[in-house]
């Protein structure tokens, strides 16, 4: 069987709808961190909704530094919120640490 090619736009697309779901159907979503607490904040980034406690975590991570939080109300009301950056600056090559211009299928680079 040949295989096709991971289809990163659909895949996406996928988990925002899944995502859009959680919010619209219970304003209260359960953080995906620790599984115990209320959400208020959802990063894009990551694609996780996280509780205050987990959200401080995330914060004081270097790594995590320019991920952007939003609010779970402004998630619920504002679903725009939610849809991937265009062009996301942070996105790097985890060999050259560059943001990624364009990517081979057939060289897989």
């Amino acid at each position: 069987p040949t295989e096709f090619p991971t289809a990163f736009l659909i895949n996406s697309l996928f988990q925002l709808q899944a995502t859009l779901k959680k919010t619209s159907k219970n304003p209260k979503v359960s953080c995906e961190n620790c599984h115990k607490n209320s959400a208020t904040g959802y990063c894009k980034q990551c694609t996780q909704f996280s509780c205050p406690e987990c959200l401080e975590t995330h914060n004081k991570w270097k790594a995590f530094s320019t991920h952007e939080i939003i609010n779970v109300q402004d998630v619920a009301v504002n679903t725009s919120k939610l849809l991937p950056l265009s062009e996301d600056k942070n996105t790097k090559c985890n060999d050259h640490n560059e943001p990624i211009k364009v990517y081979c299928e057939t060289c897989q680079e």
